[in-house]
């Protein structure tokens, strides 16, 4: 008997050697663009953009570009266009079915959104979460492919 449990515990463990062997690369990241994700959305909708920043993957040239601008510059930028939209009555509300999935070995993700665009809500489904990755997985912009004008400034895309 002793034997048999032995034999059961070392099967139990090579299948999950072999389980996070095959999965676990993929399984990490959208687990790190969800979390990120997450708590970039939550951040936003609470008008918390100085913590939301720090779940952004920013530039300041093309996307695929190396960075020029220091981390505490963009962080100004993007926090002070983020307040204006918001003082304009343009925002994030809420978000809900967030999904993260991968795709080529990246992550891209669809969340529903609730804006408030002007003082009007408005209600917007699978607006499309890129990511990008310094160190760690992070978001890069969100898209509802209408071309909304809060989609830029929540984008990590920073102009001086």
């Amino acid at each position: 008997m002793k034997n048999f449990r032995k034999v059961i515990w070392i099967v139990t463990g090579l299948f999950f050697i072999a389980f996070s062997i095959l999965l676990g690369p993929d399984l990490w990241v959208k687990f790190q663009a969800s979390q990120q994700a997450s708590q970039f959305l939550k951040h936003a909708s609470n008008q918390n953009f100085e913590e939301a920043f720090d779940q952004i993957y920013f530039y300041n040239g093309a996307y695929d570009e190396d960075v020029t601008i220091s981390k505490e510059n963009a962080k100004g930028t993007w926090v002070n266009r983020n307040k204006r939209l918001f003082t304009e009555g343009t925002y994030i509300k809420s978000y809900d079915d967030l999904s993260i999935r991968m795709n080529d070995g990246w992550p891209i993700g669809y969340v529903d959104l609730v804006t408030v665009e002007n003082g009007q809500e408005k209600k917007y489904r699978d607006v499309y979460i890129s990511f990008n990755k310094k160190n760690k997985w992070k978001v890069g912009m969100l898209q509802t492919m209408q071309d909304r004008e809060w989609e830029k400034p929540y984008s990590g895309h920073v102009v001086q």
